[in-house]
């Protein structure tokens, strides 16, 4: 019998040491499931076992399409036998440069054969109680080792990915985050795991022992986690942090442990926070950052503050022209930035990465400035920009206006080029019965930097991953339906 303590690398060192000085110590916990870390270093093993007799071998790709729990679980185990992880939570095809050997999923995918398809069901829950602890455990055989690979689209619209070596999964155990600057443990991230600040997150709490706890904000019966468990810090995008607010006033619970709300993706206007503060009395701060470099700065939303946002004291943020030559304080340009150990390009896309990665720093696609104290104030994005004749629009701004209105659920500005090939300012909103679109038209024409001249319904607005608004799909999709 081979020692499985010497034989584990990275993740496993974590899970074996936590499951010998804390067993009975929650390692995970959902509206559904409670884990220990002696339940998770047996669980791990098991599954690890199973996935190599199946045939997933060392250097493999292995895509993930699973809830939360088996994930989290599932991720955890296939680093144990050093395969590179990736999420996928969508029907959405894969980038061209992608090619997973294996999916892991609960329901047979379009995209794998069934040869290569390992459907988790009763049978192989089964097999897992059933089943003996795999003996070695191989982990990774190089600390360049592909380890993971998180899907990005906050450049241009278009799916990328950046990938994660062994060495990188071990920096990013004490890499700080948004849950450093502010807010209490215990913590909670409605962000999904294929994001990279709920990896993160994932990894940080497993090196400090500390219980991951997990949702869903699409079940209904989320909102458990944070009323069983003394959650204290809520992350999410704002649009998530809306969907939560909703189901909150809804279900009459009491959250009275619950201090911090942390917003990341995109910016929330203020009558998000209003909301917040109004509904929970909580404290709230916005996170900005990328899956390309992790947090890059942070503000606090509480106060009523035109103040720019403090920046990671490891980052170097500089604001550049379009010559990349620096500008002075106060200036608006173009943002790019570096820090320790972030990526230097993109995963077998050279084209993209030429285009985003530039003498060691990364050209988010975001405008902004840094004020005299080195603040940041972030101003929309270089390629959201709408040309309305010469006017430079932001959307953010129409966009901040518009979702203040009575009956506007959510909304996004958008361009949309016109028989005379003259781009114009069209909004798409989702709006519910106390939505009158005169009223919110006069209202438009009064308090926005622009009048929109197209007004587009839709149920949801198009979004990534972390909450940022696809405004080229928005464009694309236009032409398939009416105005209002």
């Amino acid at each position: 019998m081979v020692d499985k303590a010497q034989n584990l690398k990275s993740v496993g060192e974590h899970i074996f040491k936590w499951a010998a000085l804390t067993p009975k110590s929650l390692a995970y916990a959902d509206e559904f499931h409670e884990v220990t870390f002696e339940q998770l270093h047996s669980y791990s093993l098991k599954i690890a076992g199973i996935l190599s007799s199946r045939g997933v071998a060392q250097g493999d790709v292995v895509c993930t399409d699973l809830p939360p729990y088996l994930a989290w679980l599932f991720t955890l185990s296939l680093h144990l036998l050093g395969v590179t992880t990736l999420a996928k939570s969508s029907s959405a095809p894969f980038a061209q440069e992608i090619k997973p050997d294996w999916i892991i999923t609960e329901r047979p995918d379009d995209q794998f054969s069934p040869e290569h398809t390992l459907i988790f069901d009763e049978k192989f829950l089964a097999l897992i109680n059933s089943s003996n602890e795999i003996d070695v455990a191989p982990g990774y055989l190089s600390p360049s080792d592909p380890a993971r690979l998180f899907s990005t689209s906050g450049t241009n619209g278009e799916m990328k990915y950046t990938m994660a070596t062994a060495s990188d999964l071990t920096a990013m155990f004490s890499e700080k985050g948004s849950f450093d600057f502010a807010g209490e443990d215990d913590v909670l991230s409605l962000f999904p795991l294929n994001t990279r600040t709920s990896y993160r997150h994932m990894l940080n709490y497993l090196a400090l022992g500390k219980p991951f706890f997990g949702a869903d904000i699409r079940s209904k019966q989320f909102l458990q986690v944070l009323s069983k468990y003394p959650i204290r810090s809520l992350m999410g995008s704002p649009i998530q942090i809306s969907d939560f607010l909703d189901e909150y006033h809804k279900s009459g619970i009491n959250l009275p442990l619950l201090e911090t709300i942390i917003t990341a993706g995109s910016t929330p206007y203020q009558p998000l926070i209003d909301r917040i503060r109004t509904q929970l009395n909580c404290e709230v701060f916005d996170s900005y950052g990328s899956t390309e470099a992790g947090l890059i700065s942070f503000k606090d939303m509480t106060i009523d503050s035109t103040d720019g946002a403090l920046v990671n004291p490891v980052v170097d943020l500089q604001i550049v022209d379009e010559n990349d030559r620096q500008l002075p304080p106060n200036t608006l340009g173009r943002i790019r930035y570096m820090r320790p150990g972030m990526v230097q390009s993109y995963y077998k896309n050279p084209e993209a990465s030429a285009e985003f990665f530039k003498y060691g720093f990364f050209y988010p696609g975001d405008m902004g400035l840094l004020d005299e104290e080195g603040r940041l104030l972030l101003e929309g994005r270089t390629n959201a920009m709408i040309n309305l004749g010469g006017f430079k629009l932001n959307p953010d701004r129409v966009d901040e206006v518009a979702i203040a209105q009575l009956g506007v659920v959510d909304c996004a500005a958008f361009s949309l080029i016109s028989d005379s090939g003259i781009d114009q300012l069209a909004i798409a909103l989702v709006t519910d019965e106390d939505f009158d679109l005169e009223i919110f038209k006069k209202a438009m024409s009064k308090k926005a930097p622009s009048t929109p001249q197209h007004y587009f319904q839709r149920h949801s607005i198009p979004r990534n991953e972390n909450g940022k608004i696809l405004r080229r799909e928005l464009t694309q999709e236009y032409e398939k339906g009416q105005a209002l």
